[in-house]
């Protein structure tokens, strides 16, 4: 992936905002607290990806109302946990809408059961799009990744998973798809190679795996999460890799809705990144890394390092990713230091050491 420009707004905007319509693909990650609700917009078409908790629905319907949205083009329930499906529900009521798409498992939530009924109602089938299929969006396309399977023990792993490209620039956005949809999405083969991730299931440990993030090489990362939520999230585990790798972070529970806009070729931001990577829970404390392959001696600093990093031709491993030796090689890999010790990288660099 190249380098892009991405570019900062200078003002910061309160309230909701309003960005042109056409010329642009605009991709607006809603402050729907814990939950998440994204807009897709590009040239005058829309979609809808999630909506938010109940309590957020109308605040969904308004905010599409005041980006002058009359109709939608594709309207998303990545699968149906109510802090995704119950805002789908409420714009499926308030927009005319031309296809829906869900996965092909079934509930018997009352929220699922209205949302089959409002799409009923509109005369609408139910679609779940198949893997690797492609569908315009105005100046964007947007490319289906996820479930490839049907008989998941996690029903995150139903979620639906997509690519949105607009030129050199892309966002991918894998509604809770946790570590099997991962690494299917991994093994399939698809472009998975992104400018901007939308981060898995709020932050939660059991997504945003290490080796999503290295096949997917974000440039940016945003995360929707609820202040004060029951479940911890975002999880520290995400958050050390995000900073182990030096991406920065935008949070809806800390900075309210992010709107990234893109004209093909750069982004632009609302907002700048707050680039905190502390847990929603903050007695949430990493496992540290245990080897019995350590080397002897006294332990360095590097070695109670969740995260260390190396390079396949290297013989040590690297505990700071902005290393300048690690600037020399096109391929760096990371995981925890018995990782690095199995893969024969038994010496701490020593620049790292220094600094």
């Amino acid at each position: 992936m190249q380098k892009k420009q991405l570019l900062f707004s200078a003002m910061i905007l309160a309230g909701m905002i309003s960005f042109p319509a056409f010329g642009q693909t605009n991709v607006h990650v809603l402050d729907v607290g814990q939950g998440l609700s994204v807009l897709i917009e590009s040239d005058g078409h829309y979609m809808l990806y999630d909506g938010g908790d109940s309590h957020k629905s109308s605040y969904v319907v308004s905010y599409l109302q005041n980006e002058q949205v009359s109709s939608l083009d594709y309207m998303v329930a990545s699968h149906y946990d109510s802090d995704h499906l119950n805002g789908v529900v409420g714009a499926l009521n308030a927009f005319p809408v031309k296809q829906v798409w869900g996965p092909s498992y079934e509930t018997d939530t009352k929220v699922y059961q209205s949302f089959c009924s409002a799409a009923e109602e509109k005369g609408l089938s139910v679609v779940q799009p198949s893997v690797g299929s492609k569908y315009s969006l105005g100046d964007a396309v947007i490319q289906v990744l996820a479930p490839s399977g049907d008989d998941y023990t996690d029903v995150n792993n139903y979620s639906i998973a997509i690519r949105v490209e607009d030129g050199d620039t892309s966002f991918l956005i894998t509604g809770d798809a946790v570590a099997d949809s991962e690494a299917e999405m991994i093994a399939s083969g698809l472009e998975l190679d992104s400018d901007v991730y939308v981060m898995g299931h709020h932050g939660s440990g059991t997504s945003t795996s290490w080796d999503l993030l290295q096949a997917a090489v974000p440039e940016y990362a945003v995360l929707s999460c609820g202040t004060g939520n029951s479940y911890g999230h975002p999880h520290i585990e995400s958050m050390e890799k995000l900073q182990a790798m030096d991406i920065p972070l935008f949070r809806t529970d800390k900075q309210g809705t992010i709107v990234a806009s893109t004209d093909g070729s750069s982004i632009t931001w609302n907002v700048e990144p707050c680039n905190d990577y502390s847990p929603g829970d903050p007695n949430d404390v990493p496992a540290q890394p245990q080897s019995s392959n350590q080397p002897s001696g006294n332990t360095s600093a590097s070695e109670t390092l969740s995260v260390v990093y190396w390079t396949p031709g290297g013989k040590s491993y690297h505990s700071r990713r902005s290393c300048s030796t690690l600037s020399r090689s096109k391929t760096v890999n990371s995981g925890s230091l018995n990782d690095a010790l199995n893969a024969g990288k038994s010496d701490p660099c020593n620049v790292c050491i220094k600094q």
